[in-house]
């Protein structure tokens, strides 16, 4: 059967001046260790859960429609 994948955009405070700046790899590093557990799961018939994430994070609009 065809499941389909689960997307994990993380999300970031957009403000610039070191406040983004500081939580980029602490967001990235938190959406990775979701993704890895997401993948230990498995739906009733054994398929393994597949899972995305996203290159960046997401700071506003603009970063939000361009994913």
């Amino acid at each position: 059967m065809l499941y389909p994948k689960i997307g994990i955009r993380p999300i970031i405070d957009g403000r610039w001046g070191g406040v983004r700046e500081s939580l980029e790899e602490q967001t990235m590093g938190m959406a990775k260790a979701a993704k890895e557990l997401i993948e230990t799961l498995r739906y009733p018939d054994g398929t393994p859960v597949q899972c995305v994430i996203s290159n960046t994070t997401i700071g506003g609009g603009a970063e939000a429609a361009a994913c």
